[in-house]
């Protein structure tokens, strides 16, 4: 179960205590309003796969008496479905619809403590979309406009591309090639790319202009040697370099030879190095990437093997 907000934690650990006072005194005063502590059926779901749900629609409070709560028809106190939902960090928006035979409404209860409610989005039949939604505990009530009750469907989905990437990002890897200690090769790449580095917001020691994605990914193979990892860039622009080695570190460099960076690792670690080929200005340029693994003890020239 994903932990909620930092608005309803608070709240539902605090109602959880009162409500059990109110148990040891006798029975609990009757809901006249929707009440997101009570909640609803417990299910999950993320911004990859839609899931959909059979649901009772209705019930016997009358929302329009409930002034805190803007919305109309007749629903429960309690909600239909209390959602665990997972964003996976793709800032999607998270859309909530019903389907029926009936009137139905819909009243949602957001992460961040929002109330927010549709009666007719399709038809007779209400929809809702979360703009980015974030992770975290979504109470969904499934109503009717009038007092008659009937079955529907509950389909949860997110929609829409996620936000592209403003940073430099690892996971999302780069052209993969592999080295072990003792090799050295060339790889023609493209300098540059569109997310700039100089305004500071993406927390990493570097400037210029980069691809959210690696450049490269190498996967290096010490076997066991003590190994130094050079990388060095040429070409008709002035680029940038920068590493994400396999414990988790950023390496940058501008201009080691003239306009051109290097980087020089000593005793590198195995593992997944991605590396970003940026520029400095905005425009991008064709260029080189030579890598070389050296070691005392290794017989030296042969070139990285190429992955996928």
């Amino acid at each position: 179960m994903i932990p909620f907000r930092s608005i309803k934690a608070g709240l539902l650990i605090a109602a959880a205590g009162f409500a059990m006072t109110l148990a040891g005194a006798g029975s609990a005063a009757a809901q006249q309003c929707p009440d997101w502590q009570l909640g609803g059926v417990p299910v999950s779901a993320d911004a990859q796969t839609p899931q959909t749900y059979m649901i009772y629609a209705g019930g016997s409070l009358d929302l329009r008496q409930c002034g805190t709560i803007s919305g109309v028809g007749y629903l429960t106190a309690a909600p239909t479905f209390s959602i665990a939902y997972q964003d996976l960090g793709m800032g999607r928006d998270l859309t909530m619809r019903v389907e029926s035979d009936c009137d139905t409404t819909l009243l949602v209860n957001s992460a961040s403590g929002e109330w927010m409610f549709n009666d007719d989005d399709t038809s007779m039949n209400p929809g809702l979309r979360l703009s980015a939604a974030p992770s975290g505990r979504y109470d969904v009530w499934v109503g009717t406009y009038s007092q008659q009750a009937c079955q529907a469907s509950l389909i949860v989905e997110a929609a829409g591309s996620p936000p592209p990437s403003m940073c430099p990002d690892w996971s999302l890897g780069g052209l993969e090639l592999s080295m072990m200690t003792g090799q050295s090769g060339t790889q023609a790449v493209t300098a540059g790319g569109p997310i700039s580095l100089f305004d500071g917001t993406c927390d990493i020691p570097a400037h210029g202009y980069l691809t959210a994605a690696p450049t490269i990914s190498l996967y290096l193979d010490t076997g066991g040697q003590v190994t130094t990892l050079d990388l060095g860039v040429t070409g008709e622009c002035d680029q940038t370099l920068l590493v994400n080695d396999p414990a988790g570190n950023w390496v940058f460099n501008d201009d080691d030879v003239d306009l051109h960076p290097r980087l020089q690792i000593g005793d590198a670690d195995p593992g997944r190095y991605d590396i970003w080929v940026g520029t400095f200005g905005a425009n991008g340029c064709a260029s080189q990437l030579a890598i070389s693994a050296t070691s005392p003890q290794a017989p030296q020239g042969q070139p990285p093997a190429q992955g996928k």
